[in-house]
């Protein structure tokens, strides 16, 4: 019976199901391979058809008794074709993986073999032929074609092996291409073509520019003359040098008018200063007084008239030290009570200029616009700001194609998103993004620089942003992302917060901010109280004359100085009330039309406030926040720097009432929104990269800040030692107090008259027969017994413990021990009634 396959058709005894009738199994075998999963039938041994009855390929050449043999095998011929295509292919791959390496070292090789074509002209034959192609083309300009074809083949080998490069743009190389072709007409030009028919003729013979150079002359000689000839290389030589230098030559024509007006402005402005100093007839106060005691100087009634504009704006382009120093003492009143302020111009230096690489900023900023589109979010760069440690980058975001061909702008969210991709592209350790900048209509990216420029003091000093602050408390902070100075005035912020790890820089804008203002203040203008626990930053400043006391660094008695600061700002509230002003500037206008003493600015700063607020949280909060609130209309300021800015440190209170802060580095995100209630300062730089909030600025500016040096805090701290031995001001008035080793329990007087004992309450000795009586103190005790008040009666105590009469307070209890009643007894019967 015959088998019968699943299609119903009928096959032959020993025929292979789907088989034809007429083929045998080597046939099939060379042809078709039978293939049982593929439901029975034959497939092709290469091309994988499916081969159907009565339609099977052509069986192949191979040897019969192998193929004979093996239905199912490959023959010969199959392996040698297999093997040769698989050779085939391999070449082909290395080929396309190496193409362009092996242009570049063909391109080299070519351009050696040419240049030493081109310096023998006794070559060789084919040498010779291909050296006299290129001078024919090319000219003399044939060696410069040979020398750009090397080196891009070098470059392009270099870029394989991952040297990095500096690629320029497109259009630095069609500039280069102008330039070449420029090149070649005056070359041409030289070689003596004056027309289109000699110009051809010489570059026949190899001279001048070749056909390319002759073809650009001859071209512009019969279109425009001789006359227009020139002037057209004129204008495209320009052009090009423009496109491959980046900037036009009216840029450099006007920064060439900009410097030109700089200097005739210094020149001006030295001779001003000549005039002013031949008619003051000396430029410096100079002291008069005798050496004095302890007590300080007489305060004499003058009010500082404020700076002089033309004088202010003469200082930022005079270029001679000199004369910047006269300008500079002109635009700050002088002294008084003989005191005489350090010139800038001997205690500061200057900085360094910055050197722009306009170019690399470019490169950047072409890097950036890529890196954006490459994620899906298009921009341009519309502004580059170079700054001293950064450089910021203007993106204007683009639009996208939106659902629907709408055409959709970029969100600012997306662009701030890449900060690390951007960081990435670049190399950058870290980038900033702003977005949007403040004012303006583009995200800033803040990219470093490879150096960092230090930024003097000094430069700040003299730059018009300071000089036109018409304050005797004016800071020079630094240089923000442009490169302009900026400055501040401590009586607007009125308070100071500064905070940065170790090594950010926090140090050194302490430094810069109590060196800027010993160089404009003298000591009956300004008083300083300094705490500095960690004995270090603060240290050098003792024994100057504006210290109301040595810098204190024990910290049990930092309380009791900060306790002491609003036992003053007491006092002089209560002066304030009773001379019927609001404030120190109405005070000290009003003892200047009496012709009595001022009332001097008085700066606090602490270095290290974690350390006070790890021994004396609540107390040292408590006092902080009240300074804070209270004592900016009688000129007292606070400055306080801490390393460590968490909650604990910078708590709420003391936060809510420094509305003015600087950041330095900080460690993470959650330190910078301690400081500035927002991130950002955990990608600053380091080494003087620093963020300031100002009072009235919705956001902080990014700044290097101003660096003084040790030599020139050295210099000025010498100036000030030295008059304060000459004038016999050895200690200041508080180093008593200080000196006696525990808190101060009386506020130490400012002026001489003030010192003298103020007297006893009335009711002093009816306290003493009461505490001596009860054998115990009390405020509580001599309220019920004397029938007063709790202030008064705590007035009392303070006087009685004065005396030696009772104990200090106990803790958690308010009596208080009374001590030597026999003593006291003598004491207080022969005191006067």
């Amino acid at each position: 019976m015959a088998a019968v396959r699943p299609s119903g058709r009928e096959t032959r005894p020993g025929q292979r199901p789907g088989l034809p009738a007429d083929a045998s199994c080597g046939e099939a075998s060379g042809a078709a391979l039978y293939n049982p999963r593929s439901g029975g039938q034959f497939v092709a041994r290469r091309r994988a058809p499916t081969v159907r009855q009565g339609q099977g390929r052509r069986p192949s050449r191979t040897h019969a008794g192998l193929a004979g043999a093996t239905p199912r095998g490959r023959g010969v011929g199959d392996l040698a074709r297999g093997a040769l295509g698989r050779a085939r292919r391999g070449l082909s791959d290395l080929a396309s993986a190496r193409r362009g390496e092996i242009t570049a070292f063909t391109v080299f090789a070519v351009s050696l073999v040419s240049l030493a074509a081109l310096a023998a002209p006794q070559s060789p034959g084919l040498a010779a032929a291909w050296a006299g192609v290129l001078r024919a083309v090319f000219g003399w300009g044939a060696y410069l074609v040979v020398i750009a074809a090397a080196s891009g083949a070098v470059a392009f080998v270099l870029l394989r092996f991952g040297v990095r490069i500096p690629l320029p743009p497109a259009g630095t190389f069609a500039g280069a291409g102008l330039l070449a072709a420029v090149l070649f007409a005056v070359l041409h030009a030289a070689a003596g073509a004056g027309d289109f028919d000699s110009a051809i003729a010489a570059a026949q013979e190899g001279l001048g520019g070749g056909y390319l150079g002759g073809l650009v002359l001859g071209a512009l000689i019969e279109a425009l003359g001789a006359a227009g000839a020139v002037v057209a290389l004129v204008g495209l030589g320009l052009a090009g040098a423009a496109l491959v230098v980046g900037f036009s030559p009216l840029e450099l024509l006007a920064r060439g008018i900009d410097r030109a007006g700089r200097a005739g402005e210094g020149l001006r402005a030295s001779r001003r200063a000549e005039r002013l100093a031949a008619r003051s007839g000396a430029t410096r106060p100079v002291a008069a007084e005798t050496p004095r005691p302890v007590p300080p100087p007489v305060l004499v009634a003058n009010e500082p008239p404020r700076p002089d504009a033309a004088a202010a704006s003469a200082a930022v382009g005079a270029p001679a030290a000199p004369v910047t120093s006269q300008v500079w003492e002109n635009s700050v009143a002088a002294p008084e009570a003989g005191w005489s302020l350090p010139a800038l111009d001997e205690v500061l230096d200057h900085g360094v200029e910055a050197r722009a690489d306009e170019a690399f900023d470019r490169q950047r900023g072409r890097l950036i616009e890529e890196t954006l589109l490459a994620f899906g979010a298009p921009a341009r760069v519309v502004e580059i700001n170079r700054g001293p440690a950064i450089t910021q980058f203007g993106v204007e975001p683009d639009y996208t194609e939106g659902r629907g061909g709408r055409r959709m702008k970029v969100k600012v969210s997306r662009i701030a998103a890449l900060a690390d991709d951007l960081a990435l592209a670049l190399s950058a350790p870290s980038i900033r993004i702003q977005a949007p900048v403040p004012g303006k209509g583009y995200v800033g990216i803040e990219v470093p620089n490879n150096e960092i420029q230090v930024v003097a003091l000094r430069d700040v000093m003299e730059a018009e942003a300071f000089l036109k602050i018409p304050s005797r408390l004016r800071l020079a902070l630094g240089q923000d992302v442009s490169g302009r100075a900026v400055a501040a005035d401590l009586t607007a912020m009125p308070h100071l917060l500064i905070a940065g790890t170790t090594g950010s820089g926090k140090s050194v804008c302490v430094n810069a901010i109590i060196s800027c203002l010993l160089l404009q203040n003298s000591p009956d203008e300004l008083r300083f109280v300094m705490v500095d626990p960690k004995r270090v930053e603060l240290a050098p400043y003792n024994q100057i004359p504006h210290l109301l006391a040595p810098v204190v660094v024990e910290l049990d008695r930092v309380v009791g100085a900060l306790q002491w600061v609003s036992r003053e700002m007491n006092d002089r509230y209560t002066k304030f009330s009773q001379a019927g002003v609001r404030n120190i500037d109405e005070y000290n206008r009003q003892q200047a039309s009496a012709g009595q003493r001022r009332m001097p600015f008085l700066v606090v700063v602490i270095d290290e406030l974690a350390d006070l607020m790890m021994l004396a949280p609540d107390e040292t909060e408590k006092v902080i926040t009240r300074l804070a609130q209270l004592a900016r209309a009688t000129g007292i300021h606070l400055v306080l720097a801490t390393q460590r800015p968490s909650v604990d440190v910078v708590t709420g209170l003391i936060k809510a009432n420094f509305p003015a802060r600087i950041a330095f580095a900080v460690a993470s995100s959650v330190d910078s929104r301690v400081v500035l209630d927002q991130p950002g300062a955990e990608r600053l730089l380091g080494r003087g990269d620093m963020l300031f909030q100002a009072p009235d600025s919705a956001a902080p500016v990014r700044m290097q800040g101003a660096f003084v040096s040790d030599a020139e805090l050295t210099r000025l701290l010498l100036h000030w030692r030295g008059q304060a031995a000459a004038r016999g001001v050895v200690s200041p008035p508080l180093a008593t107090v200080a000196a006696t080793g525990g808190l101060p329990m009386k506020q130490a007087a400012l002026w001489e008259e003030e010192s003298e004992d103020e007297g006893l309450d009335p009711l002093f000795d009816q306290a003493v027969e009461i505490v001596r009586r009860m054998r115990r103190a009390s405020i509580s005790l001599l309220q019920r017994r004397l029938r007063i008040g709790y202030t008064r009666s705590a007035r009392l105590m303070d006087q009685l413990e004065e005396k030696g009469i009772v104990g200090p307070a106990q803790t958690g209890s308010q009596a208080r021990e009374v001590l030597d009643y026999g003593e006291l007894e003598a004491e207080t019967e022969t005191r006067p009634a």
